[in-house]
């Protein structure tokens, strides 16, 4: 039969409507799809800008003291506070306390990074490396003030003997709910505080451990996504320059040079130096530049690095001490020896840590074989090479030095 004008009318309707509902379909699922491409484009762009920041966060460190006569090498700058691409100037906090703001890109020789949403990269760093005011002392055992945490609530590995990184970039993605974020009209970056980028909950400035999570891109709780620098990242780029060794055994001959003296004085021996259970040996750690009477620059050097350095000698004053360099046909007699651990072993038996107060107490975290246990017991015969080497510039250099002191 043929249809009527109304059923013909009906079955019309329900075309236009079944074709606009495909349309709709199609669009919805274009929307998405376009949705997705945009985020993994940005997240890209996030990405390869922190990758960036972190390599001038590097490259900045290892170069320190060719921009900065006599200052060592590790330091990272201090934040840029008043969003002008610099370090602030002066100190950025007190010592030890970390600090944070945006990245300073001109102070790292780079353009404006940005993220994949047009914001600027943000940063923070320990006080432990931050260049003003600097630490007490730094070397390749340094700590650093951030746990990192990946998004199912597993720790992130820094490399770091204590676990925790020194230094962290953020790409602060798009504002979140409660987040309040204002422009100024002029930079590309829009401004605001710490807390209105970065999901930390402060600012980091702090002399605690504080906790760092990786976000996820489209997550409506937390979406920055980090890069980041342990103590090892840079002294591992550090053992692979040509003058690093040469720089570091400096700093050993120096101080050998103005123990020697010191140690036929009563007074002193008395102050820095200890019995040994035998009573053949005096033992203690290596005294303060001031107190040896090393100036700048050199006593910088010796302060960033004493804690590394172990002293014995012969309580008798004799020539009692037998060093043997396991690599050369040489055994010498000292009456006393400045011992060196070098780096920390970092896997194996004799994996050394040296990440709490009581672990750098323990000379065995620094000295290898026998050494430590000849030094506790006051056996006067230590195995070491005569300076630092570096044989594989890929490995940490933990092999210990003995240098005699006549």
């Amino acid at each position: 039969m043929k249809p009527t004008r109304v059923e013909a009318a009906g079955h019309g309707l329900v075309a236009a409507l079944a074709l606009a509902i495909l349309l709709g379909a199609g669009g919805l699922l274009a929307h998405g799809e376009l949705e997705t491409r945009f985020r993994t484009r940005a997240q890209a762009r996030s990405i390869a800008a922190l990758s960036q920041a972190r390599e001038a966060l590097l490259g900045y460190a290892i170069s320190y003291d060719e921009s900065h006569s006599g200052q060592g090498q590790g330091y990272l700058p201090c934040p840029d506070t008043g969003n002008t691409g610099s370090t602030a100037l002066g100190a950025c906090g007190p010592r030890g306390a970390a600090a944070s703001g945006r990245l300073p890109w001109r102070t790292l020789a780079l353009p404006q990074l940005l993220d994949g949403w047009g914001e600027c990269l943000w940063y923070a760093v320990s006080g432990s490396v931050k260049h003003n005011p600097k630490a007490l002392a730094l070397n390749w055992d340094s700590p650093g003030q951030f746990k990192l945490w990946r998004g199912d609530g597993r720790s992130l590995p820094a490399a770091a003997p204590d676990g925790l990184a020194i230094a962290v970039v953020f790409a602060p993605g798009p504002v979140l709910d409660g987040q309040h974020r204002h422009s100024d009209g002029h930079a590309p970056c829009t401004a605001g505080e710490f807390g209105e980028f970065v999901e930390t909950g402060s600012s980091l400035a702090s002399i605690a451990v504080s906790d760092i999570h990786q976000g996820q891109v489209g997550s409506t709780t937390r979406n920055d996504l980090i890069a980041w620098l342990g103590i090892d990242d840079i002294y591992d780029a550090l053992r692979r320059r040509s003058d690093f060794a040469s720089r570091i055994d400096h700093i050993g001959e120096t101080a050998a040079l103005h123990l020697a003296s010191p140690l036929s004085d009563a007074d002193f021996v008395a102050r820095h130096l200890h019995e040994t259970p035998h009573g053949r040996l005096l033992t203690g750690r290596l005294p303060t530049a001031p107190e040896l009477g090393i100036a700048a620059p050199a006593g910088t050097a010796h302060d960033n690095w004493r804690d590394q350095f172990h002293v014995a000698l012969c309580k008798d004053g004799s020539d009692c001490i037998t060093v043997i360099d396991p690599d050369l046909p040489r055994t010498e007699t000292c009456r006393a020896v400045l011992l060196f651990g070098g780096e920390r072993i970092r896997s194996g038996d004799g994996h050394q840590r040296r990440g709490t107060a009581a672990e750098r107490a323990d000379v065995a975290q620094y000295l290898e074989g026998d050494n430590p246990r000849h030094f506790v017991l006051g056996i006067a015969e230590f195995h070491g090479t005569a300076e630092f080497r570096i044989t594989d510039p890929q490995r940490p250099a933990s092999q210990d030095v003995v240098r005699c002191l006549s």
